[in-house]
């Protein structure tokens, strides 16, 4: 036969119960943002480190393939690891290539694969560096000035 429980033990009881959910909620919630915090720190870090060149200048039309999304390039875009350009005819591109601090000049119609080591044409032929060299462009940290593209300056 099963006791009947005074009201006072039943309300103890569902008080306990209740704490104890909302202390097993709180540690459910507790590691998600944990593990999603790592998780977006983590992946950020992986998108900068595989940062490895940027476009310098374009003329014609560039487009570029990095993970099954195609974007048409214009200058200081970034280009990551194992990144795929394709040049149009009469189009042509400058890569400041970060590891190795060259610039090179693509000119179409031709398809290359930029990555760490350097860039190479579709055909497997390196493409050479000239003796210029380049550095990553900085974020400013002073405001005003002007920023144009296209327009020759007077002085």
């Amino acid at each position: 036969m099963r006791q009947k429980l005074s009201k006072t033990m039943r309300q103890q009881r569902k008080r306990a119960l209740r704490g104890a959910g909302t202390i097993a909620a709180a540690i459910v919630v507790a590691t998600f943002a944990l593990g999603g915090a790592t998780g977006i720190s983590q992946s950020a870090a992986q998108e900068a480190a595989t940062e490895v060149a940027y476009i310098e200048s374009v003329n014609g039309r560039v487009v570029g393939f990095s993970r099954g999304k195609p974007v048409l390039l214009e200058a200081l875009d970034t280009l990551n690891e194992r990144t795929r350009l394709d040049l149009q005819i009469n189009s042509e591109v400058r890569i400041c290539h970060l590891r190795t601090h060259r610039l090179l000049t693509l000119r179409g119609p031709v398809r290359a694969l930029i990555s760490a080591d350097g860039v190479a044409a579709e055909n497997g032929q390196a493409i050479a560096a000239s003796t210029t060299t380049c550095a990553e462009p900085i974020v400013s940290k002073h405001q005003g000035g002007l920023v144009s593209r296209g327009v020759a300056s007077r002085q």
